[in-house]
């Protein structure tokens, strides 16, 4: 019998086949995985890339917005409210008529500059690049608060710089924009800001002690929207905690 015909031989060249097509298959299947792995990273490298540029996008367009407001502000602080506490050193120098007249135009002019002035610390905090956001918000409170409605700040951590007057405009305004949410919507009788440092990362709590609402339905509204893009322009991480009847938290890490 010739050796190639022997059944030893035959079933050792069938072991060599076979174990050469499972070599082959096992390297066919590595370069699969290997391509579609690679195909896996170039999608996530393209996906984080968007994101990145996404982002970016958002924080140059609140910085171009800031700035526009920020030169609307000082317009409307340096040219408007200075001429008219002019206008009223002038009507100071006048007889008041018998009738009172100066008396309320100077009135009407006060007024004026009043509104003048929260219309200018809306569009753009100034006092932020002077004093920082913790006084700034102290000033706030003192505008705000009623016998029925209490604003509390509460800084645990006197060491807290921000690196950058931009990160305390953007937290100034998710601040504003939450307390516009809780006096419009919540029933509060508080609206409480906490500061804490904690390894070497700065947390604000804002909460308030409302009715709370249904996070799902609320996440559409435009206020959210706003408080989210903001946040994530300044790379901080947020979560809400709230149920109905339970008032509301936003916690802000950065």
């Amino acid at each position: 019998m010739e050796v190639w015909k022997n059944p030893e031989s035959i079933i050792f060249w069938l072991f060599i086949t076979l174990l050469v097509f499972v070599i082959l298959l096992v390297f066919i299947v590595v370069l699969i995985r290997m391509g579609h792995k690679k195909a896996i990273e170039k999608e996530q490298a393209v996906f984080e890339q968007k994101i990145k540029y996404e982002q970016n996008l958002k924080q140059a367009i609140i910085q171009v917005q800031d700035q526009e407001r920020k030169e609307i502000a000082s317009e409307l602080h340096d040219q408007i409210s200075n001429k008219l506490n002019l206008v009223i050193l002038s009507l100071n120098n006048l007889e008041e008529s018998q009738n009172g007249s100066t008396v309320q135009i100077k009135k009407d002019i006060r007024n004026i500059i009043a509104k003048n002035r929260d219309i200018s610390h809306y569009l753009f905090p100034v006092e932020i690049e002077n004093i920082g956001i913790i006084s700034t918000l102290k000033d706030l409170s003192f505008k705000y608060t009623t016998p029925d409605f209490d604003i509390n700040i509460y800084n645990y951590s006197e060491t807290i710089n921000f690196t950058e007057t931009q990160t305390e405009v953007q937290l100034y305004r998710v601040i504003q924009e939450s307390l516009t949410n809780t006096l419009k919507y919540s029933k509060a009788t508080e609206f409480n800001i906490h500061f804490r440092l904690f390894r070497n990362k700065i947390f604000i709590l804002i909460s308030d002690n409302g009715v709370g609402f249904d996070f799902n339905k609320a996440t559409k509204g435009i206020g959210l929207r706003g408080i989210d893009t903001r946040l994530k322009s300044i790379n901080a991480e947020y979560k809400f905690k709230t149920q109905i009847n339970k008032g509301t938290r936003l916690i802000i890490s950065l």
